[in-house]
């Protein structure tokens, strides 16, 4: 036997490794096989795990409910009351476009108090910040079509479901149907609105300097006054040069603009000179001093005018015109402004004068179309600003 093992021990050793190899490889098929058969039991008997979140009933509640979600908008809630629950996630806030009637994201409307209008992402149109209805403006009334505005009041101008959205503008005169319905204006004439100063705000008051007009001296050799001669620097053309005048005695130009000396006087504190100027054609007194920037005594105003989103510059003493023939023209006059106070105070301009004190605009005012209105310079062109529906609810007056 010890014989037999010492010639054979190499085939009896390789017989081990084979033998013991099969075993290894039978039992890993086995697993193998396990493995999967448990794999495919898992996904056609899956084992249903407790819900790890609490479902929501959003029908429970005031503040889950559809009518609370659109209260500013003409929205009314499903009868389904299936359309009020979800395991997922709450109904996203939508909203209906007065223009092109399109579900589009709630937030479309600016919140209310913005002066910046938004934009319709369905048909590009401007939205008008949304406006808050007192509740008890609506105490005991109908309003079926949840818009905050009564039905009696609809039926009463036989406004119809197109024109029902509180943002609508049925006459196309700039308010909205619940600026209307609050001032208690017929909606569906463009010539019964509020009055468009209500929506005017200041957004800036400053003193425009005449470029290139400098006082340079004054001789006061002579007795008579009349004979002083002021020497200004002026622009004409395009180049700088000097001008001789003396008062009521000739004219002189500065940037195409014409000038005359009216009076010339000594300052009692500082002993200088001062000459005062006017506008050829207007009755005014700008006083220059050597050496020193000249300005337009009268301000200029800009205005914002939140209702269309434009901007117009007028100044004290000019007459502006807010407006069309088709909406009623409403032309009102710079009274003051103060630059130190951001005070401005315009009247209108009829048979019964009303006098308006203008409100600063909010900080937060976006940037926008600016056009001058109200011409110091007679026989200035009228001019219209430019808005997103081309109507011109602004027009400049001389």
């Amino acid at each position: 036997m010890k014989k037999f093992l010492l010639a054979h021990y190499e085939k009896i050793i390789l017989a081990a490794l084979l033998i013991l190899f099969t075993a290894l490889l039978y039992y890993s098929l086995v697993f193998i096989q396990q493995a999967q058969n448990k794999y495919v039991d898992a996904k056609v008997n899956p084992v249903q795990k407790p819900s790890d979140y609490e479902t929501i009933d959003f029908s429970a509640g005031p503040k889950y409910k559809m009518e609370t979600i659109f209260s500013e908008w003409n929205t009314v809630a499903s009868e389904d009351d299936s359309a009020n629950r979800t395991q997922l996630m709450a109904p996203y806030p939508m909203a209906e476009c007065v223009f092109c009637h399109v579900l589009i994201p709630a937030n479309a409307y600016p919140a209310i108090g913005e002066t910046k209008n938004g934009k319709c992402p369905a048909c590009g149109k401007a939205l008008a910040p949304r406006i808050k209805v007192e509740e008890n403006e609506l105490a005991g009334k109908a309003d079926q079509n949840g818009n905050n505005i009564p039905d009696e009041w609809e039926k009463e101008y036989n406004i119809s479901s197109e024109y029902t959205h509180p943002d609508s503008d049925e006459d196309n005169d700039g308010f909205s149907l619940t600026q209307e319905f609050k001032a208690k204006t017929n909606p569906t004439d463009p010539l019964s609105h509020p009055n468009y100063i209500t929506q005017v705000y200041v957004d800036a008051i400053s003193q425009q300097r005449f470029t290139g007009l400098e006082l340079v001296s004054v001789d006061m050799t002579k007795k008579d006054k009349k004979d002083w001669q002021a020497t200004f620097n002026v622009v004409r053309n395009d180049r700088k040069r000097s001008e001789f005048v003396q008062i009521d005695r000739g004219t002189f130009k500065n940037n195409n603009v014409d000038f005359s000396v009216v009076d010339i006087e000594v300052d009692d504190k500082t002993q200088s000179p001062i000459v005062y100027i006017q506008r050829v054609g207007k009755v005014e007194r700008i006083a220059c001093r050597p050496k020193q920037a000249v300005y337009d005594p009268a301000p200029r105003v800009r205005f914002l005018n939140a209702l269309f989103d434009t901007k117009f510059i007028s100044q004290v003493g000019a007459t502006f015109k807010l407006g069309t023939e088709k909406t009623g023209e409403e032309l009102y006059t710079v009274v003051s402004a103060d630059p130190a106070t951001k005070a401005v105070v315009v009247e209108s301009v009829g048979d019964t004068p009303q006098t308006y004190n203008i409100p600063l605009a909010p900080k937060d005012t976006p940037a926008t179309t600016t056009t001058n209105s109200g011409s110091a310079i007679p026989g200035a062109p009228p001019t219209t600003p430019t808005r997103r529906d081309s109507s011109p609810f602004l027009q400049r007056q001389r």
